[in-house]
């Protein structure tokens, strides 16, 4: 064979190589697990190296178990840098939701002193603050916050950072440092980290019994988000505190005060309107009022002027049947 047709004979193969991998790989990412799979099994074992093909057999394998072995496997093998980092990742999720926290922090490591700028390392520094938060090394992990908060400054990554803090301080029992980050963030106009903190705000506010607050944050979250899977678990956890104390509502007892069913508060004054139309169908008065919190307008609606505890109580639970949402009593 001359020199020529060397040349052109690996070429031929370093780009089936390529063609094959990147084929298997498209179609995965594509969802189209079948078609991957059926070409990565015509796939010779020379056109695809070692550690790619067991990388591309993790990605489409249902058994977790199995997953593991051949992603460790890949990573031992002549994996290409291309897949490597994602290789990486998924080891990640998989040690940290195991619990296998040893590993996860030696992978870390690695992964930082292979890949300085890696488009992961956001992620693996999130998960390693968060080891160090269940094992109970808050004054670490609110380090390792602080330094990601520096090095991401752009709104989502900077948004996940203040989260992953939050969440640290209240562990450490820090509520009112926790309280205050949570704060600023749900008060942000956008941003995928936002209705997170108004749902760790509402359950905060469960856990600590308050709750005006907690149906505040629950308001707000299903106003912005109403498809958030958190509102569902806001609910069952604030079956056993909606109702107000009587003793704290005693509106029957002060002249000129009387009770309503708080049905929404809202940032938007079209969506409070929205929600009153709802309402007007029960033959009650519908009340639309300001009210500022944290220097930010809100308006609430009002259902019903009740006389005793005990009629808005009664009211309140059927509005809850018939609409499947959390509403509250108040004295007014």
């Amino acid at each position: 064979m001359t020199r020529f047709s060397i040349i052109i004979f690996a070429l031929l193969v370093l780009n089936g190589i390529v063609s094959a991998g990147d084929d298997i790989y498209e179609y995965i990412h594509k969802g189209e697990l079948e078609k991957a799979s059926e070409l990565l099994s015509a796939s010779s074992t020379a056109s695809i190296r070692d550690g790619n093909r067991l990388f591309f057999q993790a990605l489409i394998e249902p058994n977790a178990e199995r997953v593991l072995q051949l992603l460790q496997a890949a990573t031992r093998a002549d994996l290409d840098m291309e897949y490597q980092e994602e290789a990486q990742r998924r080891l990640a999720d998989i040690y940290f939701t195991g619990g296998h926290f040893t590993k996860l922090t030696k992978l870390i490591a690695n992964y930082q002193a292979t890949f300085e700028n890696g488009r992961y390392d956001a992620d693996l520094r999130r998960y390693s603050m968060a080891v160090d938060q269940l094992k109970g090394r808050y004054k670490s992990a609110v380090r390792q916050a602080d330094r990601y908060l520096l090095r991401y400054t752009k709104a989502e990554r900077n948004q996940w950072g203040q989260i992953d803090k939050a969440r640290i301080m209240d562990a450490d029992k820090k509520r009112v440092a926790a309280d205050l980050i949570l704060r600023k963030l749900a008060r942000k106009r956008s941003g995928s980290a936002v209705p997170v903190a108004l749902y760790m705000q509402a359950m905060r506010s469960i856990r600590l019994g308050r709750v005006d607050d907690a149906v505040f944050y629950y308001n707000l979250l299903r106003e912005g988000y109403p498809g958030a899977i958190g509102l569902d678990a806001i609910v069952e956890a604030m079956g056993g505190i909606t109702t107000s104390d009587r003793s704290e509502n005693e509106a029957e007892n002060l002249t000129g005060t009387f009770y309503s069913v708080q049905v929404g508060v809202f940032s938007q004054r079209s969506n409070a309107r929205k929600q009153a139309q709802k309402f007007e169908s029960y033959d009650k008065p519908v009340d639309i009022r300001s009210k500022t919190v944290s220097n930010k307008k809100y308006r609430v609606v009002y259902v019903g002027r009740f006389s005793t505890f005990d009629d808005a109580s009664n009211f309140k639970k059927r509005l809850e049947a018939e609409h499947h949402e959390v509403f509250q009593v108040v004295a007014r």
